[in-house]
């Protein structure tokens, strides 16, 4: 599939809600479990989105648009949210990457226009990207996390599937 803004903001908006839908009633069992040392739990992946959602996609977008190639992205701290939102409920780190996805999605859309995606700036890591491969990346982000969150829950129950084990994957999976 080729990257639209249209197609993508489809996940965008969705993904607030799905994870709300996912982990807003759980316990801190399912919230705080991880799949071992040095992996993350459903609850830092949600503090890792906001984090991320507040410094992270419209800025470089708006460094694309204003400066292209000219100034390099400002590099991001993948784990800075861990230290923000620690000791914030889940409802409160849902209610917070909501509003300010609400937020990001709404000046997205004054920000871009269709003649703006092939439009190239310039990553520390990677060299030049464009306004679409960042728009697109921000998409599979939500989607890779909202994975993890998912396969991190799944192996809190590995042993207790018991034989079922051989037909769930998931559990096993690095």
């Amino acid at each position: 599939m080729e990257f639209s803004i249209e197609t993508g903001t489809e996940v965008l908006r969705g993904t607030p809600d799905a994870l709300r839908g996912l982990l807003s009633r759980l316990s801190d069992g399912w919230l705080d479990g991880d799949e071992g040392p040095g992996t993350w739990s459903p609850s830092m992946v949600i503090g890792h989105l906001t984090h991320i959602e507040e410094s992270d996609w419209n800025d470089r977008t708006r460094v694309i648009l204003e400066h292209g190639t000219d100034r390099p992205f400002d590099p991001v701290d993948r784990e800075a949210g861990f230290t923000r939102f620690k000791g914030w409920t889940i409802g409160e780190l849902l209610d917070r990457f909501a509003a300010v996805r609400a937020s990001n999605l709404e000046e997205l859309d004054d920000l871009v226009s269709t003649g703006d995606l092939d439009r190239r700036g310039l990553h520390p890591s990677f060299g030049e990207v464009t306004l679409a491969q960042l728009l697109a990346t921000w998409v599979v982000h939500d989607l890779n996390h909202t994975g993890q969150i998912v396969k991190a829950m799944s192996k809190q129950y590995r042993e207790a599937i018991g034989p079922w084990r051989e037909f769930l994957p998931i559990v096993d999976a690095p």
